[in-house]
């Protein structure tokens, strides 16, 4: 921490009296936290148990606070002071400055006058080559005018007349050649604008005429398409009628068939009962003997059966 403070200062240009005098104010407070250093530096907090060690930190904390505000107010006091000096310092030298400096210009003046008319004259001159030279150079700036000779300086100014002269020649012929080409380009335009007007024109009337004949084309076709219509709609009620006629025809062949059928089985079935009844009474089935027989359908045939007899026990 001393080597520090030696160096401190040593760079900031303080007598060593004055290095001393601070050193000094500070000396106390440096003593106190080396007190404080060790015992701060050995405290650690692991745990939520430690509560005096938490106590002491605190104790310590506080009291390097209060030497650290302590410090600040030397550390104002003595900054306040050299500011103090500083100032006075400054305020002594400018008052020597102002009883020298003007006596300084006034000798300056005297001893320098043959210069000073020189100087004179030649600002004189440049101010008058500003002005005949400014109208025709865009920077003025870039000349020595003040130095440069008579004969130089004619040179300069007829030569950068003359090229001022020739570009504004250039500048005017490139004028009239734009106003010249936006003519053209107008007349152009009112050209392209009528011949568009025109165009426009031939264009609706030829629409229009297109838009009759589209019209009358429709027309035409609405007729073809109505007339196709009802064709198409005799055309399938024609073929409906006639479907219906031959569906209707089939139906009546198809029942007809039918009742064909069915009477031809009712004809064979009629005339298998009738063999049947043949085939009964052949064997002695009657009305009266019936209890005696006994029918067995077998889906193929019928069998008959008679009772031969009762056998009392």
């Amino acid at each position: 921490m001393d080597k520090e403070i030696v160096q401190v200062l040593e760079s900031s240009g303080l007598a060593k009296s004055q290095a001393e005098s601070v050193m000094q104010g500070f000396k106390d407070f440096f003593e106190e936290v080396k007190k404080y250093e060790q015992k701060a530096k050995s405290i650690l907090i692991t745990n939520a148990e430690q509560v005096q060690e938490m106590k002491e930190a605190r104790a310590i904390r506080l009291e390097l606070k209060n030497i650290r505000v302590n410090a600040e107010k030397v550390r104002v006091e003595h900054k306040e002071f050299f500011l103090r000096g500083g100032k006075a310092i400054d305020g002594i030298a400018n008052v020597l400055k102002a009883l020298i400096v003007p006596l300084e210009e006034h000798l300056d003046k005297q001893e320098n006058f043959v210069e000073r008319l020189e100087e004179e004259r030649k600002e004189r001159v440049n101010a008058e080559r500003v002005a005949e030279l400014q109208p025709y150079v865009i920077d003025i700036t870039v000349y020595n005018l003040k130095d440069m000779t008579d004969g130089a300086f004619d040179v300069l100014l007829k030569t950068s007349k003359t090229a001022f002269e020739s570009i504004k020649d250039a500048e005017k012929k490139a004028e009239e050649e734009r106003i010249a080409k936006e003519k053209a380009e107008k007349e152009e335009q009112e050209r392209i604008r009528k011949e568009n007007e025109k165009l426009q024109k031939e264009a609706e009337a030829r629409e229009k005429a297109f838009a009759k004949e589209r019209a009358k084309a429709e027309a035409e076709r609405k007729v073809i398409e109505e007339k196709e219509r009802k064709e198409r709609e005799a055309r399938e009620k024609a073929e409906a009628q006639l479907k219906a006629k031959q569906e209707e025809e089939m139906r009546a062949k198809i029942e007809k068939e039918q009742a064909e059928k069915r009477g031809k089985e009712e004809s064979e079935k009629l005339a298998k009962q009738e063999k049947y009844r043949a085939f009964r009474k052949e064997h002695g089935w009657t009305e009266k003997t019936k209890d005696d027989f006994k029918e067995e359908n077998t889906g193929d045939e019928i069998v008959l059966w008679k009772k031969v007899g009762m056998f009392k026990l």
